[in-house]
């Protein structure tokens, strides 16, 4: 059971974390957006539309994108890949420069 535990304790903290950042640093304003991406056979088949930094940001002015496995995306994945690797997500965040823009209700 101890071991269990520290297996566990170790996966979380396997956490994975990539930042490319623009050279363009304007911290006046900016706004995030964040988004779950899907990898599937080992995560060598990725599902999801890649992400265009300057078509997500209202201005096209991008300050850095993160790609991370957070926490929540291992338990996803440890939970759907038990008994074999099928589904690898990992979560996009784009950091933009200015205001976010309106969204209409």
């Amino acid at each position: 059971m101890k071991l269990s535990i520290l297996a566990f304790i170790s996966c979380l903290l396997g956490c994975t974390t990539i930042v490319i950042e623009n050279g363009n640093q304007d911290a006046t304003s900016s706004y995030a957006n964040e988004q779950w991406h899907h990898g599937f056979l080992f995560d060598l088949y990725e599902a999801s539309q890649p992400v265009k930094p300057s078509e997500v940001c209202s201005e096209g002015s991008w300050r850095a994108v993160k790609r991370e496995i957070t926490p929540i995306n291992f338990l996803a994945r440890l939970t759907t890949n038990w008994a074999a690797p099928i589904w690898y997500p990992k979560t996009v965040t784009v950091h933009c420069s200015g205001h976010a823009p309106d969204v209409a209700p």
